[in-house]
């Protein structure tokens, strides 16, 4: 008889636990990051083979491939979006027909047209002046706004890798959670499970990370080859000054023991940090310097063939425009006493491409390797040219040294106008009253191929707007795919994790006859009970 009870009872208490899962997972249908919970049933092993039943554990539905394909995806989804609304930010910016520098630079090369129908005229001359400052104003500013857009993406970095600190510490606390809950209770810790897997999620959209399950308990994760979460603990990521670069962050991995190694960017994929440092790297460098080189292009072509004119009293033609000059920058961790000197060459009339350059000092040589396309070139000694500058060395360079050769820097910002009377403009090649050839010659040079010597100014700034907006338009279309994935994903993740409340609340009413039935066990048993005990009285 007293089996019965027993039975009974044991029923109804199974019966409450499933009730109790059932109503947890409807509770929780809206819950980021949770786990369907599901009641796992076992016989009791009580004697006679008739113990009733007892509660096995309560699983989560969760499947970790599944989960990792997710979580990838989703990084990757990020990474894109990330890139593509700061680039968006600079298409909206040259494509704008009333804004660009297209405009500007027509009305300048205008301005020249008027003053080489006549060349006397003093108002035409102003209205030059006037023209010039314009547009190179609008170099300033475009050079300005690409500035502080580099500025804000390094804030943002900033705070994305303190964040993905943030949770590498948290999921190390969760590890320590976990591994204490499971030996002191033997049961499944649904809950911190549930937040640990959580953060790897949030974690994965910051940064392209790998998660390895060890000893079945522990999650180690790492991220661009480095640990940042291990047996040893939690690691950090920092944003440091480039060792080649003093003047841009990078990405630094912050060892065991204090040394801090800077990471490649290229190993710095997905996410909101990877899609940052892309945009950075490839799509806002590559827009700065192009408008650098045709701000030096513009300048330097300009203050050529205006020095070879006359002005309105005869004098030699002066620098039309202010310009740049080419930067050298030391490694920090050079240990030779090595600096370059750098100058442009043929007076800053050479060809310059759109690019930085890379000086390494090895065997007894320099390898110079030009950064937007790795093409390299090797010198056996100083003195030496590349890509318009010309390059000697002052000091003894130790094994190993690099240098940085910024051949364009701050040219669009630098840009200015150097002339202030309109009288000082050489339209003339002679000091006769009416030549207008110098300034024909200038007015020329807006369809001559001056750029690298194959693009005119006009073409050289389309050339910069489609780039960018191709660029826009492949990550446009990229994300949409990859979007497409992520929900593909997460509807599979879904139909394993997630809750359904139909099925839920079929799983309500189960338990619930399986709580009235085994109550009725009970029922039963008394009433015999009670006639057992009738009959003996």
């Amino acid at each position: 008889m007293s089996n019965l009870f027993g039975i009974g009872y044991s029923g109804l208490s199974a019966a409450q636990s499933g009730m109790s899962t059932a109503s947890n997972n409807i509770a929780n249908v809206n819950t980021p990051g949770y786990t369907r919970q599901q009641l796992r049933l076992e016989q009791s092993a009580q004697s006679g083979g008739q113990g009733g039943v007892q509660v096995g554990a309560v699983q989560r539905n969760y499947q970790q491939y599944v989960t990792g394909q997710l979580n990838d995806a989703r990084s990757k989804e990020s990474a894109l979006d990330s890139h593509l609304s700061q680039l968006s930010q600079i298409n909206n910016l040259l494509g704008d027909s009333d804004a660009g520098l297209a405009p500007l630079m027509q009305q300048f090369f205008s301005g020249l047209q008027t003053l080489a129908g006549n060349p006397d005229d003093a108002a035409a001359r102003e209205s030059l002046l006037g023209d010039a400052n314009s547009m190179s104003a609008q170099f300033q500013a475009f050079s300005g706004y690409l500035k502080d857009m580099g500025d804000s993406v390094e804030s943002q970095m900033d705070g994305a890798v303190k964040q993905v600190n943030n949770y590498a510490a948290q999921i190390d606390s969760l590890n320590e959670q976990i591994s204490l809950a499971r030996g002191r209770t033997g049961a499944e810790p649904n809950t911190l499970l549930d937040k640990r897997d959580q953060l790897v999620s949030e974690m994965g959209q910051l940064i392209n990370i790998d998660v390895a399950v060890q000893d079945g308990d522990t999650y180690n994760i790492s991220a661009a080859g480095q640990p940042l979460v291990d047996a040893t603990g939690a690691h950090s990521l920092a944003l440091v000054p480039s060792a080649a670069d003093s003047t841009r962050r990078v990405i630094a991995y912050e060892a065991p023991g204090g040394a801090v190694r800077e990471l490649d960017s290229e190993q710095v994929s997905g996410g909101t940090l990877g899609g940052l440092v892309a945009f950075r790297d490839e799509s806002l460098e590559s827009a700065s310097l192009t408008l650098d080189q045709l701000a030096h292009d513009m300048a330097g072509k300009i203050n050529e063939v205006h020095k070879q004119g006359t002005d309105l009293a005869g004098k030699a033609g002066e620098d039309f425009f202010e310009t740049s000059r080419p930067i050298s920058l030391n490694n920090a961790r050079n240990t030779g006493s090595a600096t370059l000197q750098v100058a442009f060459s043929d007076d800053g009339m050479a060809d310059v491409a759109a690019s930085n350059y890379r000086v390494d000092y090895n065997n007894g040589q320099y390898s110079v390797t030009r950064v937007s396309d790795g093409q390299r070139t090797n010198f056996g000694t100083d003195p030496f040219s590349i890509g318009g500058v010309d390059v000697a060395v002052d000091g003894a360079p130790n094994e190993g040294d690099s240098f940085l050769i910024k051949p364009l820097d701050n040219a669009a910002a630098m840009l200015g106008v150097s002339i202030t009377d309109p009288s000082k403009i050489a339209a003339a090649q002679g000091g006769g009253s009416g030549d207008n050839r110098n300034a024909q010659a200038l007015a020329d040079l807006q369809n001559a191929k001056t750029v690298e010597g194959n693009r005119s100014f006009n073409s050289s700034y389309a050339q910069l707007v489609s780039d960018v907006g191709n660029r826009t338009r492949t990550l446009q279309v990229n994300g949409d795919a990859q979007q497409t994935l992520s929900s593909e994903l997460e509807n599979a993740q879904q139909s394993i994790s997630g809750v359904n409340l139909d099925e839920e609340q079929v799983n309500l009413l189960y338990y619930q006859q399986m709580y009235q039935a085994n109550a009725k066990v009970i029922e039963t048993a008394a009433s015999m009970f009670d006639t057992l005990l009738g009959i003996r009285a």
